[in-house]
């Protein structure tokens, strides 16, 4: 089997923008916090600092995703006390969802699809349709595993946001040995905190969102998108 078929198969295993238009969402009201680096280890990558013009270096999540993620990064510390997660992306705004997808679905545009629809599944595998994205909601995190006494990032077989090919998938053939075995390690801690995993990103996980309540097959979703406007509600 070639490289194409594999990963045309992967992307039909794929949770789809197909798949979460259709739930509900049933806001619980939990708050938006900032991450506190005495917890949790965090900032921006270069490649992905646009939310540094509204919040700074702070990044921000629900109540809920902080409390999940907690409780994965004591499973990671009970697995190698050296080893921390480092979270690198939280709260988006939708306007900025919006620009990025569209951004996105313009380098795609070029792709032939017999259905219309399936661009935007395309362009949904790497940045979310806006209308059901789980950033806004703060329910939606990107993260990786840093050593401590290294100061070094795990290798995990590609960098994040690199869309150039498809080694973001989180099982891409084109990535092994140990480079898989941290994204596994990643994933457990993850999903054994109640995180639910994007397989077409390895370094996304939700909690509350649309994704997550398709993921565990919930009828309705815990969060609903925020407007910056309204981020003070929240807080």
């Amino acid at each position: 089997m070639g490289i194409s078929e594999i990963h045309n198969r992967l992307e039909r295993r794929m949770i789809t923008y197909r798949d979460l238009i259709s739930i509900k969402v049933n806001d619980n009201g939990d708050r938006i916090v900032p991450l506190e680096k005495d917890k949790i280890l965090f900032g921006y990558m270069p490649e992905l600092s646009d939310m540094k013009v509204i919040l700074g270096d702070t990044i921000f999540v629900r109540e809920g995703t902080y409390d999940k993620l907690l409780k994965a990064q004591h499973s990671l510390k009970t697995k190698n006390p050296n080893l921390s997660l480092y979270v690198t992306y939280g709260y988006r705004s939708l306007k900025i969802q919006t620009e990025r997808f569209m951004l996105r679905l313009k380098e795609c545009a070029n792709i032939y699809f017999q259905n219309p629809e399936d661009l935007y599944e395309e362009v949904h595998r790497s940045i979310a349709v806006p209308s059901v994205a789980g950033h806004p909601t703060g329910g939606a995190v990107d993260i990786k595993i840093i050593d401590i006494p290294s100061g070094k990032f795990l290798d995990f077989g590609s960098e994040q946001y690199n869309y150039s090919n498809k080694k973001y998938y989180v099982y891409s053939p084109n990535v092994k040995g140990k480079a898989m075995s941290n994204r596994m390690l990643l994933r457990e801690c993850m999903v054994g905190a109640g995180f639910a995993p994007f397989d077409g990103e390895w370094w996304h996980f939700s909690y509350g969102d649309r994704e997550w309540a398709c993921f565990y097959k919930k009828h309705t979703a815990l969060y609903d998108q925020i407007k910056v406007s309204e981020l003070d509600k929240f807080k």
